[in-house]
């Protein structure tokens, strides 16, 4: 067995010109019908919430949660394309965000809504001649289909207020202030300032209430971590500033002891690539985690935590050791991999994991120092309670994303795990899998993160126990707790998310008695656990059991390629997955494991019947970048099931506010039977995205490639891209001689500013040819004889 094939540096191809071709004019604008339908949504608007357009309001935030409060509040304009961040400054509206789903967040006062409301008159007494105000507004007032008010179930997302006489430990999210405002940060100090204030007024009747820690030093990640009573509760829940208020971050899993499994019988001895762990405390007192943690720290640092809960030791046992159950086995010789422990959870009043002060403040600091550490590899297996289904994309998914870029980690966050579900639990699976509601939850949806969804290992369990029990998921599919994607996106299919699955347990249903079969220990997952009278392993099931599952494979990766960027080692994990995509080709179907379960074993080396080329490098945005690919003419010849697989993955910047949350996109193309001055010719005359937005225009015809599945527009939104294309004695030519992989890159629409300061991305491609039948083909040798030759082509031309 061979170390993988390196690719030589990239050819950069010429910038992307803007066409000089003729498009047709656009249909013309019906402004007679769209006055109409914009005269009803304001109309609706005024009647669902009366005294909005008008100069008499209400000064003081109500502590009604029915009551409108219409002093300054957020209006929520959907339309028929995206819109502009400054698209309502001339009427004094200040923007929060523009979502990815062609949505825009004003924060209004009485005066810039009348003066809106006096514009849009104007627009409606005279549609089609209406020259009033700047071309941004009257592009956007061509572009609204509804206005509406973002209220109080906007920023709850199903959360409920505490019951009376209670109090409740809130995050209070606040929207970025961090798109044209010029002092962002003192704007968004003012207002984190401003919450607080509001906070300490209710304090003074409640000594329990308080805003117990803020966050206000980034403008895209504003936050109060508050204890907040009913009626605090309710003034926070309907004030403008609040994005979104969310509750303790979940874990969600059910724990059953298992008394089998002693100690080991040898010193365990961790080695290879370190894994970090952003959870609950690690108890090392379990002999199988004895010397296996390195070293640990608690944030924040000065913080008394209280008691813990198992969830971090088991977390860490499946990060080190992989499948525990293995343990079980005296002859199993498996040495675990050596554990970095952030603990910043500790277990809360109902005995659940919960997270100490601002979790985005908290992920941020572990990152930080895990990184370090020189840790390259980190689980974060907590998460919200619900779907990310908000306005803009979580804080927690932002602060992961902008930690992966800086540091080149590669972050494993859970799906998440379903609490409630749109249906019965047996007779509505797997249907309720594709409900918005089941959706990923944050951090998960961090578009660089490594998501991991749950697959049931076995539908068997204790009969004895549950005669009448029935499993729910079947052996090998997606286990009924588990959270899948798409998750948000640019497009209609959304980013194709989770991108793995692992084998995360599962649950029955008792038939007698309606009640879910949820610690059933051979339906569940083994672990370890905090030694509880001599007891050393447990069960548990929930997708934050799988997430360590692919952070020990990708580990052995890293083991493997020590010098792999985190983008390579993206790459080579989605190579390694058995690439058994479940639903991402069926319109309404679930995601849940796009390349399915990884098993480091598949790209650990090249040998007789495969071959891995990698390449990593850097090329400038909004650029094309050719990468020559040696295949050589004994893979192409006879009839023989064989498979190529390319995998992409690179780490844009982010920012909350922004309509595309992430700065630029990537895809690739694989061509043959191409010369590089046709390809050259071809792609630079390629419009680019934003130019395909503006005008509609279609790609020019580019020379041929292979038919890669799925298609690159289905996954035009992720980070991590991996297509294959099979073929059997069809579809190989040996006089096929130039074989290429095209990298694009696109802008996304930011300001000019920002796109100056964004002027090149990192990426990495890995290229696996198989062949299936031909097991002794020598591949590996062939192709780095193809490859010289390449070389010595390139230094001689």
């Amino acid at each position: 067995m061979a170390d993988h094939l390196k690719l030589p540096h990239h050819l950069d191809l010429p910038s992307k010109r803007p066409l000089r071709r003729f498009d047709p004019d656009p249909p013309p604008f019906d402004f007679s019908a769209h006055a109409k339908n914009l005269r009803g949504v304001l109309e609706g608007l005024e009647s669902s919430t009366p005294g909005i357009f008008s100069s008499t309001v209400n000064d003081e935030v109500d502590t009604d949660p029915e009551a409108p409060y219409l002093g300054d509040v957020v209006l929520k304009f959907s339309g028929s394309a995206p819109f502009t961040s400054n698209a309502f400054n001339g009427v004094g509206m200040v923007p929060l965000a523009v979502s990815e789903e062609k949505r825009y967040f004003a924060l209004t006062d009485s005066q810039a809504r009348m003066a809106f409301n006096e514009y849009v008159g104007g627009f409606l007494d005279n549609p089609e001649d209406f020259t009033a105000g700047s071309q941004a507004l009257r592009e956007a007032l061509k572009n609204i289909k509804g206005v509406e008010l973002y209220n109080r179930d906007d920023r709850l997302q199903g959360l409920s207020s505490p019951i009376e006489g209670s109090v409740m430990d809130v995050d209070i999210v606040l929207w970025p202030t961090s798109i044209a405002i010029q002092r962002a940060e003192e704007e968004g100090r003012r207002r984190v300032e401003v919450l607080a204030s509001l906070i300490a007024g209710f304090a003074g009747e409640d000594e329990r209430v308080a805003a117990l820690a803020t966050s206000s030093d980034d403008p895209d990640m504003l936050l109060i971590h508050a204890s907040l009573n009913e009626e605090a509760f309710n003034a926070i829940a309907n004030h403008p500033y609040v994005e979104r208020i969310r509750g303790p971050l979940s874990t969600n899993v059910t724990l059953a002891e298992i008394g089998a499994g002693g100690p080991p019988m040898e010193v365990v001895l961790p080695e290879g690539a370190a894994i970090g762990i952003i959870d609950d405390l690690v108890d090392d007192n379990n002999p199988w985690l004895d010397g296996v943690v390195v070293d640990r720290r608690s944030f924040p640092p000065d913080y008394a935590f209280g008691h813990s809960t198992t969830h971090g030791t088991q977390v860490a046992g499946i990060a080190a050791w992989g499948n525990v159950r293995n343990l079980l086995d005296p002859a199993f010789d498996g040495q675990p991999h050596p554990i970095y422990a952030a603990r910043l959870a500790q277990m809360n009043s109902t005995f659940d994991t919960q997270v100490v002060g601002n979790p985005a403040d908290q992920f941020r600091d572990a990152l930080d120092w895990l990184a370090s550490c020189g840790v390259r590899i980190v689980v974060l297996a907590l998460g919200e309670g619900h779907a990310d289904d908000g306005a803009i994309p979580s804080d927690l998914s932002a602060v992961v994303d902008q930690k992966i870029k800086e540091h080149g980690l590669v972050v494993v966050t859970s799906s998440g795990n379903l609490q409630v579900i749109e249906g019965h639990w047996k007779a509505d699976y797997p249907e309720y899998l594709s409900h918005r509601s089941s959706k990923v939850a944050a951090p998960g949806t961090a578009a660089m993160a490594v998501t991991v969804a749950s697959i049931a290992h076995t539908h068997a369990f204790d009969r004895s126990r549950w005669p009448h029990g029935t499993a729910i998921a079947p052996e090998g599919q997606t286990a009924p707790f588990s959270r899948t994607g798409p998750s948000r996106g640019t497009n209609s299919s959304g980013r194709q998310k989770p991108e793995f699955s692992a084998h995360g347990g599962s649950w029955a249903l008792d038939q007698a008695t309606g009640n879910l079969i949820a610690d059933d220990a051979e339906l569940a997952i083994t672990t370890l656990i905090p030694p509880v009278n001599g007891r050393l392993f447990g069960s548990a099931s929930g997708t934050s059991f799988a997430a360590p599952r692919v952070a020990h494979e990708i580990a052995r990766i890293q083991t493997r390629y020590p010098e792999a960027s985190g983008n390579l080692l993206r790459a080579l994990a989605a190579l390694a997955g058995d690439q058994r995509p479940r639903g991402m080709l069926k319109s309404g179907d679930h995601i849940a494991g796009l390349y399915g379960i990884p098993n480091a074993d598949r790209v650990l080396d090249s040998g007789d019947n495969r071959v891995i080329f990698t390449y990593e490098g850097e090329m400038p945005t909004n650029r094309h970048a050719v990468i020559q690919v040696p295949i050589p003419k004994e893979f192409a010849y006879g009839a023989s099931e064989r498979e190529l697989r390319i995998a992409l993955a690179f780490d844009p910047p982010v920012r909350r506010s922004r309509r595309d949350y992430v700065a630029g996109r990537m895809r690739f193309d694989f061509l043959h039977r191409e010369n590089m001055a046709d390809i050259r010719k071809a792609y630079a005359s390629q419009p680019t995205e934003a130019e395909r937005r503006s005008t509609g225009t279609d790609l020019i015809k580019l020379p041929s490639g292979r038919t890669l599945e799925p298609p690159k527009s289905r996954m035009y939104t992720d980070t991590l891209v991996c297509r294959s294309y099979h073929s059997q004695s069809a579809g190989w030519d040996v006089d096929d001689e130039n074989y290429y992989i095209v990298v694009s890159h696109d802008h996304s629409p930011w300001t000019e500013s920002q796109k100056k300061k964004y002027t090149s991305q990192r990426f990495a491609i890995a290229v696996q040819l198989i062949d299936h039948e031909r097991l002794d083909l020598d591949l590996y040798n062939h192709a780095a004889a193809e490859l010289a030759v390449q070389v010595r082509g390139r230094v001689i031309n």
